[in-house]
């Protein structure tokens, strides 16, 4: 397993790199356009996704982590989980207020 091998492995973890960074940008991008649309603090969303969402932010950009730094899959996770919570309670307090507002 000369050369060619050493290269195919390289490349591999080049790859692995590449996705997993382009996760972590497109689930934090993801979580800012909730805050750019400020559906975060709309009356009715409830605290704690206020903290999940601030929350996951934090902790993507923290350099203290559960995992070293070049396995970004903690972050994700994080972030990805706090995009689907996020995301469910703000359709559901949409829901409330236009099931209140007909």
């Amino acid at each position: 397993m000369g050369d060619g091998w050493d290269l195919l492995s390289t490349l591999g973890v080049v790859a692995l790199v590449l996705v997993i960074v382009s996760a972590v940008v497109v689930l934090g991008l993801a979580i800012l356009m909730v805050r750019r649309h400020r559906k975060v603090h709309q009356p009715g969303v409830p605290v704690s996704a206020k903290v999940s969402y601030y929350g996951s932010i934090i902790y993507a950009l923290s350099p203290v982590d559960a995992l070293p730094d070049p396995v970004l899959i903690d972050d994700i996770g994080v972030l990805a989980a706090a995009l689907v919570y996020v995301g469910h309670v703000v359709k559901k307090v949409a829901r409330k207020r236009s099931k209140t507002s007909s």
